[in-house]
């Protein structure tokens, strides 16, 4: 079965966990010959708050930010491209806005991906209890087979 992976999806919210499934699933390319993708999802507001219900200022203020931490996480991953992976052509970096489960499993159809890797955690704390199990629901509704990476115990 590894043997027919040829693409790999690495969902990363730059948490210390998310970082570890990448180098896994970095690894698990180099050994396979796979691509990886790389995905970070800037999770809205609106999620919480219905942005049609937020005045124009909220909502001004609510479209800087995301573009904002768009930019950011698209530095990031140039960065990660580069340093962890020598800017291999067989990586590639995407940052987009939405809910993180649709984004990723949509972006797993799209692909074609074969394989995603991501860790059992991400961040914590009270965005995980408003998001609920990210890892879970990508289990749940991935078109693909999903390894989970668990933190390994310091």
């Amino acid at each position: 079965m590894i043997q027919n992976v040829k693409k790999i999806l690495a969902p990363i919210d730059f948490s210390p966990h998310s970082m570890e499934a990448m180098r896994a699933a970095m690894e698990m390319a180099k050994d396979v010959g796979a691509e990886v993708h790389l995905v970070h999802i800037v999770a809205p507001h609106h999620t919480f708050i219905p942005l049609p219900l937020a005045t124009s200022g909220e909502q001004s203020r609510e479209l800087a930010r995301e573009a904002a931490m768009l930019e950011q996480a698209e530095e990031e991953l140039a960065r990660l491209k580069k340093d962890e992976f020598g800017d291999s052509k067989k990586v590639f970096t995407l940052a987009v806005v939405g809910h993180p489960v649709q984004k990723l499993i949509d972006y797993a159809k799209e692909q074609a991906i074969d394989l995603i890797v991501m860790a059992t955690h991400g961040r914590s704390g009270a965005e995980h209890m408003l998001l609920g199990g990210t890892t879970e629901k990508i289990v749940r509704g991935a078109p693909c087979s999903v390894l989970v990476i668990r933190q390994r115990k310091q």
